[in-house]
């Protein structure tokens, strides 16, 4: 009898801790990357992405004022105004503009929801609401940088 009391209470603890891990991972599901890269001269080459816990990383390779690897947390506030970015029009299909462009830097926005991924990669020219929409995306997520190591 007690062998059996045992197995139960292990197996229920045991349950627990898959459901416990299973969240988790279920919460560091990639939603934002962002990145931007080469062009022939000095264009900044670095990639940031945001996790649903609201985490980012920040990846600054050539060309930046913060070279290396970065993590901090986005604040509440601000990820909510991200959130309502995202909703905008400008984010609802995948698309491409201006990629035949051979010296200009390539510049995508890869959205992950539950049900679809969306990506947006530009070299240059786009509409001009989707232009400022981007600005507003990089600034929300470099808002609360934390250049320390």
């Amino acid at each position: 009898m007690k062998k059996l009391i045992v197995v139960l209470i292990s197996t229920l603890f045991s349950c627990t801790s898959v459901k416990e891990n299973q969240v988790i991972h279920t919460e560091n599901k990639l939603k934002v990357e962002f990145t931007r890269g080469a062009c022939y001269g000095t264009c900044p080459i670095y990639s940031i992405s945001l996790n649903k816990d609201r985490l980012i990383k920040y990846n600054g390779k050539r060309f930046v004022e913060q070279q290396g690897v970065f993590d901090w947390y986005m604040e509440r506030v601000d990820f909510k105004a991200l959130n309502t970015l995202l909703d905008r029009n400008e984010f609802s299909e995948s698309i491409e503009y201006n990629l035949r462009a051979q010296d200009l830097p390539l510049t995508s926005v890869t959205i992950y929801t539950e049900t679809d991924t969306i990506s947006i990669k530009h070299k240059g020219g786009m509409p001009i609401d989707l232009k400022n929409s981007l600005i507003e995306l990089e600034s929300l997520m470099t808002k609360n940088a934390n250049w320390e190591e």
